[in-house]
């Protein structure tokens, strides 16, 4: 994967799952261990392929704004992640021309829906939306000044967890998920 090396640290809890099976889609998208007890096609972990920078042109232009530094940065290693079964997201673009299906492997879940048309209430201009967590309905955004803070939405608690950058962010989450992750579903993977 292109970029990967510059993430190598953030993407390698992921790629430990890959002694369950992984393969590479047609769309680039490397699928991490294969779970059939979830569903017959199912992967722990999907790491899309990274954006070219005519995506991220495309992406800026469609915000009518500038990325976050580090978000851009990530966005060359990979257009999104959907790791543990769905467990958090980071979101990435869904192209307007596309070249394949809308399929969950396809294309990441899009940035620009939480950043444009459905807008988180209590968050400033400022503030950009780089992902979402299913256990409790909350979003992961990146402030003004690049540190990244959780928001639950129905009550606009931002206090609860904050991190210095977005790679501090996205590193302690995929330690922290895999953890968890690991010790709840340990009996599928024996």
């Amino acid at each position: 994967m292109d970029g990967y090396l510059s993430m190598k640290n953030v993407f390698d809890p992921l790629l430990h799952w890959g002694r369950y099976g992984e393969i590479i889609n047609e769309m680039g998208t490397k699928l991490i261990g294969f779970a059939p007890h979830i569903a017959p096609k199912a992967y722990i972990n999907v790491i899309y392929a990274p954006l070219k920078d005519a995506g991220i042109v495309e992406l800026e232009n469609r915000l009518e704004r500038g990325l976050p530094v580090q978000y851009k940065k990530f966005l060359t290693c990979s257009n999104g992640l959907m790791i543990f079964s769905g467990s958090m997201r980071v979101f990435g673009l869904v192209p307007l021309s596309r070249t394949a299906d809308i399929h969950i492997y396809n294309y990441p879940s899009n940035v620009i829906v939480p950043n444009e048309s459905a807008r988180i209430k209590g968050i400033i201009d400022s503030d950009f939306v780089v992902g979402y967590y299913a256990e409790d309905g909350s979003y992961a955004v990146i402030d003004g000044n690049g540190g990244v803070f959780r928001i639950l939405p129905q009550s606009n608690d931002i206090d609860r967890e904050k991190w210095a950058s977005f790679n501090d962010w996205l590193s302690s989450e995929i330690l922290r998920l895999d953890k968890s992750y690991t010790e709840n579903n340990a009996a599928h993977f024996n």
